[in-house]
């Protein structure tokens, strides 16, 4: 069964983009039925959560909605990889990330994205973050300068 283990507790720490950037204050972990693993984001992983375009439309049917679904598909945006529990680090393509952002907004009761959205949000990403997976390590420079200098965290 595919669940969110822990809450989003983060505080925010700038803006980039015209968008509120936070940094996470505990790790967030997520049992992904599909990886057949828990996904362990770190404590001061740095995200911008959803991207969702300030558009009305868009705004309307997905702003504020999967934010912890928004910080497990921001992590490999930035890494290329996730961490695995019990696995270490994996590198992920950007298609098995879309679909994992999806069963999660579809497995967090506290989402607010039904069934529709969900499937709207995973459209979002599918088509709009091609871009932004070219240039990860750029928005990794941006939102974790000191990540990007000191190497990101392994989980053993």
């Amino acid at each position: 069964m595919s669940e969110f283990l822990d809450l989003f507790e983060a505080r925010q720490t700038g803006w980039t983009s015209g968008r509120p950037v936070w940094m996470t204050l505990n790790p967030l972990r997520y049992t992904s039925e599909r990886l057949g693993a828990t996904i362990h984001i770190p404590a001061e992983f740095v995200t911008d959560c959803a991207s969702v375009p300030r558009i009305p439309f868009a705004w309307l049917l997905a702003g504020g909605r999967g934010i912890r679904s928004s910080v497990l598909h921001d992590y490999p945006y930035q890494t290329g990889y996730w961490l695995l529990e019990g696995h270490g680090q994996n590198d992920v393509p950007k298609d098995l990330v879309d679909d994992v952002f999806h069963e999660s907004l579809l497995a967090d009761p506290i989402s607010g994205a039904g069934a529709f959205v969900a499937r709207q949000m995973w459209r979002g990403v599918r088509l709009g973050g091609r871009g932004v997976w070219d240039k990860a390590r750029d928005r990794a420079r941006v939102l974790n300068p000191l990540w990007s200098a000191q190497g990101w965290p392994v989980l053993a």
